[in-house]
């Protein structure tokens, strides 16, 4: 059966996407509503000249941002968060199920290994210790085990200090989860001078940044620390659903822009200021975004005061900052100061000059 012609509305879409230089057809628009991509257009009349098929604002744009992220066999979901980071107004019931995919896949696989790690605990433990330090300790010991930038740079900053700097590997381990459980606690153990000293030793806030993984680890202890400035309250899976249902497209715009902003300004100091932008045309970056505006979007409501997402990091690992040196200051003659030499210092006296460049 041959295929009818295109109707003089997409024919608009299709003109205009190839002024922006994107080859866009007529399957292809179709492919992309049938997939939710894209809204239907609504017949509108138009007095002596009849009805016409008219696409809401910004569907222009939309399409142009679909072809410019379209690739063989991408998801759906990631083409509509793609297209979404990049400025478009994607449909509504496509976006949001997009931004659930992102957050829930992955919250539901950590939970699983937070819950296998907590499950390892002896019974008993947990009267000991208090429930609130064993689900920490699960939270930091499955950190620990997926590894990763954040956790390779913590080791290494730990073995500045002159008792790790030639430690195996399961001691220092060990102190890097104390750090991690703190971390991960409703508020920061303040009063712990040797959690404190092994905080600020992982952080090295001393060091002058060499590369990324520097920046990774004060991001991550920034998004640590933010929840715990923040009120403490329970929620559930089903609750954070039901927020993101009822969050209208503007508020979506809202915290799209915060989003980007805060994640701009990470990849900024992250590249020491030779990249103002990230790129978020990766669809693992889009995810990790989305999951950071689902985050935010519960956790605006227990946080003080109006802030943006981007102001709240930069505030969190000021304060974060700050309570080391007054710990550091509290602690006294008691505080175990790092090497002091800086991260070059320490890769050339424990494994040679030639790798301190």
């Amino acid at each position: 059966m041959p295929r009818s012609e295109p109707s003089k509305a997409d024919q608009g879409l299709m003109q205009h996407a190839r002024a922006q230089g994107y080859a866009v057809s007529a399957s292809q628009l179709e492919r992309w509503r049938r997939r939710g991509l894209l809204p239907q257009p609504t017949r509108v009349y138009r007095g002596w000249h009849g009805t016409a098929s008219v696409y809401p604002d910004g569907t222009s744009d939309l399409v142009c941002a679909l072809a410019r992220h379209s690739t063989p066999g991408r998801r759906s979901d990631d083409l509509a968060l793609l297209a979404f980071f990049d400025g478009a107004d994607v449909p509504e019931t496509a976006l949001k199920l997009a931004i659930a995919c992102a957050y829930f896949n992955g919250r539901v696989r950590h939970e699983n290994a937070v819950a296998q790690a907590a499950a390892r605990v002896p019974a008993g433990w947990e009267s000991v210790l208090g429930k609130e330090y064993e689900a920490a300790e699960a939270e930091a010991r499955t950190e620990l085990a997926t590894g990763g930038r954040v956790v390779r740079q913590m080791r290494s900053n730990l073995r500045r200090l002159p008792d790790l700097a030639g430690a195996p590997l399961r001691e220092v381990d060990e102190r890097l989860i104390g750090v991690l459980v703190g971390l991960n606690m409703l508020r920061l153990p303040e009063d712990d001078h040797e959690f404190m000293a092994d905080l600020s030793a992982a952080l090295a806030f001393d060091c002058t940044p060499y590369d990324q993984d520097v920046f990774a680890v004060w991001e991550y202890a920034a998004i640590s620390h933010s929840s715990q400035m923040g009120r403490y309250k329970e929620t559930s899976s089903e609750e954070r659903f039901e927020l993101l249902l009822g969050t209208s497209q503007e508020e979506l715009r809202d915290l799209r822009k915060e989003v980007r902003t805060a994640v701009d300004q990470m990849w900024h100091r992250a590249t020491l200021g030779l990249e103002p932008e990230a790129d978020l045309s990766r669809p693992w970056m889009a995810r990790h975004s989305a999951a950071m505006l689902m985050e935010w979007m519960s956790a605006r409501q227990v946080q003080p005061g109006k802030v943006s997402l981007a102001d709240r990091y930069f505030l969190s690992l000021g304060l974060l900052k700050l309570r080391c040196l007054a710990a550091e200051r509290s602690a006294g003659g008691a505080w175990q100061h790092p090497v002091g030499e800086g991260r070059s210092g320490f890769i050339a006296r424990t494994t040679g000059s030639q790798h301190g460049a």
